[in-house]
């Protein structure tokens, strides 16, 4: 984290201090939740941007998607030295380059959120439809006893990443900044399945959240802290927010979604997809990280 600027894109001055103690509360937070198994840290590589490992690879099921921001040689040092710390982290020991062989094929990982009905993605200035064609190609299936889409979501020129503002966690439940992005992503979504009896909980505009779905459900939000109506409607909701400080990473323009890497590993010896332990104690206990200082940043592995 020796890196940090001093100022963040629109000028405001960023303290390293908070940042580095509230990123540490953040790691430990999420290692504590049932989200993951095993928490990793990505350490500092010069002309490289471990500060959001999330837009370089993005994980449908056990299938580890490389981005194309802007052709197939773009950020392929980040790309290449993520996939290093996967094999680190006990993953495959490269990424599917499906994406970057499609001519024409423009991605943001931040577009791709995976839902239990299948993949929406983003359609707007970082994800064109050349993208969306090679997603359902590999992802689409549809016969008459089940189905998994791939949902094209049209955005605006000035919103965010999809993943940003539009996620899923617990049993059936969409979140979304209740905002003109949001309330849009929704309202398309609903119209692609108007018999979903999925539940829309709104957040307030800006609030950083962070959730994963898989397979197993996952009760677990982290939050950003200060947000209390967004808190409040998580809880309602029968979720377990978890409010973090995330103020400095703000700043900086760094989103949870972005600043963490979640990925699902195919367990070989019994070709079905990894299971996660529900004790959150045990799990603490074992993968707790422990005196993390500067250095610990440079030789610790990364997020998986």
């Amino acid at each position: 984290m020796h890196t940090v600027p001093s100022t963040g894109p629109n000028g405001v001055v960023i303290s390293r201090e908070a940042l580095m103690r509230q990123y540490r509360a953040f790691t430990k937070t999420l290692q504590s939740t049932t989200m993951i198994d095993k928490v990793h840290i990505m350490a500092e590589r010069h002309n490289f941007d471990s500060v959001r490992p999330a837009d370089q690879l993005v994980s449908i099921g056990s299938t580890f998607l490389g981005m194309p921001h802007a052709g197939m040689e773009h950020r392929m040092s980040e790309m290449l030295e993520t996939s290093r710390y996967i094999r680190i982290a006990g993953g495959p020991s490269a990424s599917s380059s499906y994406l970057q062989d499609a001519e024409g094929c423009r991605c943001s990982s931040g577009d791709v959120v995976v839902l239990p009905t299948g993949v929406a993605i983003g359609h707007g200035p970082r994800t064109n439809m050349a993208a969306h064609q090679v997603f359902k190609q590999l992802f689409e299936v549809k016969d008459q006893h089940a189905g998994y889409d791939v949902f094209t979501l049209e955005q605006e020129g000035d919103a965010p990443p999809l993943g940003d503002y539009f996620g899923f966690a617990g049993n059936n439940v969409l979140l979304t900044w209740k905002d003109e992005h949001g309330m849009l992503a929704v309202d398309q979504y609903q119209a692609l399945r108007p018999n979903d009896t999925l539940q829309v909980v709104y957040l307030e505009p800006g609030c950083h959240f962070l959730s994963f779905y898989g397979t197993d459900t996952c009760n677990d939000v982290i939050v950003q802290r200060g947000y209390d109506r967004s808190i409040e409607s998580l809880a309602a909701a029968g979720l377990n927010p978890i409010p973090v400080q995330w103020s400095e990473m703000d700043k900086m323009g760094v989103s949870m979604r972005s600043a963490v890497l979640l990925l699902r590993f195919l367990k070989v010896s019994l070709g079905s997809v990894q299971t996660k332990s529900k004790v959150k104690a045990t799990r603490w206990a074992q993968h707790q990280l422990t005196g993390v200082s500067s250095a610990d940043f440079a030789t610790t592995p990364p997020q998986a």
